[in-house]
């Protein structure tokens, strides 16, 4: 009943108002995008960042309002490594390690561009994904569960033309 009532009192509410009630009664989440970026012979593309833990990582990051998961890892990648590539299917969706963030993971595969790194970025190598270096849990989970996913998809584009 009193669900019922507040239902109907919230429904009279101008939707302007209703975003607002809605947007200070729920947690605020940053939204990032990682990619999992591996060649055809099965190597996963990992980086040592600047900013944040000392350990390689996979490449990201925040997404801008406006922009979709895609091209925020598209833009990410190539201001982070000058890399273009193409992004793959998404592979898991979660909430953050350590924050309170969503984060989607896709595969990717890099399909042209000249390999400069920025001030962000220390190192940029391939990894098989048995040798895997230092790297955060949460991303190792990610390469754990899903390389061979990534890994397939990556050997059956090889060869096409790039996609958006």
């Amino acid at each position: 009943m009193f669900v019922e009532l507040l239902a109907t009192i919230f429904n009279r509410v101008p939707v302007r108002w209703q975003r607002r009630i809605l947007d200070r009664a729920h947690p605020r989440f940053l939204v990032g995008v990682v990619g999992l970026g591996v060649t055809a012979d099965g190597a996963v593309l990992l980086a040592r960042h600047r900013f944040g833990a000392p350990q390689w990582r996979l490449l990201g990051g925040f997404i801008a309002r406006e922009e979709s998961f895609q091209d925020a890892l598209r833009r990410e990648i190539g201001e982070e490594t000058g890399l273009e590539v193409e992004i793959g299917p998404i592979l898991e969706a979660n909430t953050g390690h350590r924050w309170a963030r969503v984060e989607v993971a896709y595969a990717y595969r890099v399909t042209g561009g000249e390999r400069v790194l920025s001030g962000e970025v220390l190192e940029l190598a391939e990894f098989p994904p048995s040798a895997l270096p230092p790297m955060r849990a949460d991303q190792r989970g990610y390469i754990e569960r899903h390389s061979a996913e990534a890994i397939a998809w990556a050997r059956g584009r090889a060869g096409t033309s790039q996609a958006r």
